[in-house]
């Protein structure tokens, strides 16, 4: 009786597979680039550090935040669009570079008003 039973359960489960296709594979992800086709990201990557860090200053002043220099950055994560930058005095500073080139500026440094 039980080798009655699993002969159709064995051939249920070979048809259940029968015209089914395997999920397709991701695509793989694509660098994100401008309209104009410039990689803003992987340039910015590929400066050599004190022209980076000549960006990020210019980031920094730009989003209104006090910075006199930049003394170091470090890419943060895999993605190469994530950046940490110190300034003097120790505040640090996170800079997200968007596809476009624009650059986020994200703190929390407390400001005097």
């Amino acid at each position: 009786m039980k080798t009655s039973l699993f002969i159709p359960l064995i051939a249920a489960l070979a048809l259940a597979g029968c015209g089914s296709e395997p999920a397709p594979a991701p695509a793989p992800a694509k660098p994100k680039v401008a309209e104009n086709g410039v990689d803003y990201q992987a340039a910015v990557a590929a400066l050599p550090v004190a022209q980076r860090n000549g960006v990020f200053i210019r980031a920094i002043r730009d989003a209104g935040l006090p910075c006199q220099g930049v003394t170091s950055s470090e890419q943060q994560g895999d993605s190469g669009s994530i950046w940490r930058a110190r300034c003097e005095g120790g505040v640090e500073h996170v800079i997200s570079i968007e596809a476009d080139g624009n650059a986020k500026v994200s703190t929390r440094a407390m400001t005097k008003q």
